[in-house]
C-alpha cells in the first residue's frame, strides 16, 4: 500500500512539473516549429539577401533541429528524474543539460564541417571557437524558455486552484429548501407509499454521493444523466404535473466523457429559475446531437415574463462554473452558450467527443 502510494504520489509531483512533457508528440511539433522559426531568425541576422542563402538557411535549419530535438529528447528521458528534485534544482539541472547538450552537437558539427572542408560563415573558426558561440545562443534562449515554462505552469496551476474551488462550491451548494422539501416528501411517503419512499432515499443518496466525490472527475454522460433523472424524480414527487421532462439524447454516445455535475446544475435552475415559478410548470427540453466529433446539448426550459423572474446570483455561478470547467479541459474546442429569450431560456453545451476513462 505504501509502495503504491509514493507510486501515485511520484506521478501527481511529474504531471505537475514546470517543464512540459517532451514525449509527448503535440510538444515535440511545437518545439520543431519554433527551431525553424530561430532559424530563420538566425540566418536574417547575417543581413545576406535570403535568395542566395538557401544552402545556408537549410544547414542551419537541420543543425537548429538537430539541437531542440536533441534537447527535447534528453529532457523527455530525465523528465521522471527531475521531477523528483526541488523547483530549483530542476531547473538548474535541465538548463544545464540543454546547454551540454548544444555544446555536444556543436562540437561535433563542426568537426564535421572542418573534415569536408566547409566554412561557415566568412570568417573561419575553431571548433572551441564555434562551441562557445552555439552554447551562448543556447544559454539566453533556454533561460528565456525556461522561464516561460515556469510561468506558464504557475498560470495553469493557479486556473487550477481556482476551477476546482468553484467547483467544490457548485458540489457544496445544495440549496436547504431543496433538501428541507425532500426530507418532507420522504416523511410524507414513508406510510402513505413506502416503495416511493425508499426510492427517494436512494435518489438523495447518490446525489449526496456525487457531490462528494473528486471535483475534476469526468464520467459518461450515461452516468451524468442517472444523477439527474434522480434529482428529477425527487422534484417530481414536490412539482407532481407541474414538471415534465422531454429528453432524447440516443444520438449522443452514452461513454461521451463529460464534467461531473454538469447537466444536473443546468436542471436545478430549469425548475427553479422556471419551472417552479410557472403556475402552470412547464416542460423541460433535453435534446442531444453529434456533429462530426463534436456534442452539442442542448437544454430548454419556460421562464416567467422578465418583469416576474427573481434575481439570483446562482444562476450565473453555475453557469460561469460550468463554462470554466469546460473551457479548461476542453479548451477553445468546448462552447456554452445561453439564449435567454422573453419566455424561454435555453443552454447549449457543445464539447468534443472523447471516450469516458481514455
Amino acid at each position: 500500500m505504501d509502495q503504491n502510494q509514493r507510486t501515485k504520489s511520484s506521478l501527481i509531483k511529474e504531471n505537475n512539473f514546470f517543464l512540459p512533457n517532451f514525449c509527448a508528440v503535440k510538444s515535440v511539433f511545437i518545439l520543431s516549429i519554433g527551431a525553424q522559426l530561430i532559424a530563420f531568425m538566425l540566418i536574417l541576422a547575417t543581413g545576406d539577401i535570403l535568395s542566395e542563402s538557401w544552402d545556408e538557411l537549410g544547414l542551419l535549419s537541420v543543425y537548429v533541429q538537430w539541437i531542440a530535438l536533441a534537447s527535447a529528447g534528453v529532457l523527455c528521458m530525465s523528465r521522471h528524474w527531475l521531477a523528483k528534485l526541488s523547483l530549483p534544482f530542476a531547473a538548474i539541472a535541465a538548463y544545464l543539460l540543454i546547454v551540454l547538450t548544444t555544446g555536444i552537437i556543436a562540437a561535433c558539427a563542426q568537426y564535421l564541417l572542418l573534415k569536408v572542408n566547409y566554412q561557415w560563415g566568412s570568417t573561419p573558426e575553431t571548433i572551441g571557437q564555434f562551441v562557445t558561440r552555439c552554447v551562448s545562443i543556447s544559454a539566453i534562449l533556454a533561460l528565456v524558455a525556461l522561464r516561460y515554462f515556469y510561468i506558464q505552469q504557475q498560470w495553469k496551476q493557479r486556473i487550477e486552484l481556482e476551477s476546482q474551488a468553484r467547483v467544490e462550491a457548485l458540489q457544496s451548494r445544495i440549496r436547504p429548501h431543496f433538501l428541507f422539501n425532500s426530507m418532507n416528501i420522504i416523511a410524507s411517503l414513508i406510510q402513505a407509499n413506502p416503495l416511493k419512499a425508499e426510492q427517494a432515499v436512494e435518489d438523495l443518496s447518490e446525489i449526496f454521493r456525487a457531490t462528494l466525490r473528486d471535483t475534476g472527475s469526468m464520467v459518461p454522460l450515461s452516468e451524468e444523466w442517472v444523477l439527474c433523472r434522480n434529482y428529477l424524480r425527487i422534484e417530481g414527487l414536490r412539482l407532481g404535473d407541474r414538471l415534465t421532462i422531454d429528453a432524447d439524447l440516443t444520438a449522443v454516445p452514452e461513454d461521451a466523457a463529460i464534467p461531473m455535475l454538469t447537466l444536473q446544475p443546468l436542471m436545478e435552475n430549469a425548475i427553479y429559475h422556471g419551472i417552479q415559478a410557472l403556475e402552470s410548470g412547464g416542460t423541460i427540453r433535453v435534446e442531444g446531437t453529434m456533429l462530426e466529433n463534436m456534442i452539442c446539448i442542448r437544454l430548454s426550459n419556460p421562464v416567467p415574463p422578465p418583469s416576474q423572474r427573481r434575481a439570483s446570483q446562482g444562476n450565473q455561478i453555475a453557469m460561469a462554473n460550468i463554462g470554466h470547467r469546460l473551457n479548461l479541459l476542453f479548451g477553445s474546442h468546448a462552447k456554452l452558450k445561453v439564449n435567454a429569450m422573453p419566455q424561454e431560456y435555453e443552454v447549449t453545451l457543445i464539447f468534443p467527443y472523447l471516450k469516458s476513462g481514455v
